[in-house]
């Protein structure tokens, strides 16, 4: 994303300080700074490498609250106006994220009494989606190889064991949404 927001504003990055000038040649008064866009970005690309390393979910893009055409071109903003808006909801998503991914982390090192089962995947994906942060494609799903010992078919051991990596993959998305919830996420 960071190389295609490069290619997109020609690998420039401007970042303004609003200034009022009354007519009376008055001083002229900062507005409070927004982060700088890299720095953002920089925090954004880092929460997602951080959550793609749990090979946990596949997460796609951040989820911005902007109207459609804020970003009609090809995903990112067409006129300087929809920039500082596409900016600033990306300034507001990032530590989002990153507090969402604290999660993550701690629940994939979570132990679990109470395993949820492989085929709440999908209740998973949505509860997870419901919280606006990230847009989750699909959990990552562990399946059996074929062993020549069980006819070239995956061993019955190595189902059971695929099966429980997947319910842990399901426990730990709602435990994600379950601890983002407790905290105001």
């Amino acid at each position: 994303m960071k190389n295609a927001y490069r290619r997109a504003t020609g690998g420039l990055v401007a970042l303004g300080v609003g200034v009022t000038v009354g007519c009376g040649g008055g001083a002229a008064t900062p507005t409070a700074p927004e982060p700088p866009v890299e720095k953002v970005e920089q925090s954004i690309q880092q929460s997602f490498d951080r959550l793609n390393a749990l090979h946990v979910v596949s997460a796609a893009r951040l989820v911005l609250d902007l109207p459609a055409e804020a970003t009609a071109c090809y995903g990112l903003p067409c006129d300087p106006a929809s920039e500082q808006r596409y900016n600033a909801e990306r300034a507001r998503q990032a530590p989002r994220l990153e507090q969402l991914v604290s999660f993550a982390e701690v629940a994939a090192r979570g132990a679990y009494v109470a395993m949820r089962d492989k085929s709440e995947s999908e209740a998973a994906i949505r509860a997870l989606n419901g919280l606006a942060v990230v847009e989750v494609t699909a959990l990552v799903e562990v399946r059996p190889a074929n062993n020549p010992q069980c006819y070239n078919l995956p061993c019955p051991g190595d189902v059971e064991a695929a099966d429980r990596i997947n319910a842990a993959h399901v426990t730990q998305v709602f435990a994600i949404v379950d601890a983002a919830k407790k905290s105001g996420l």
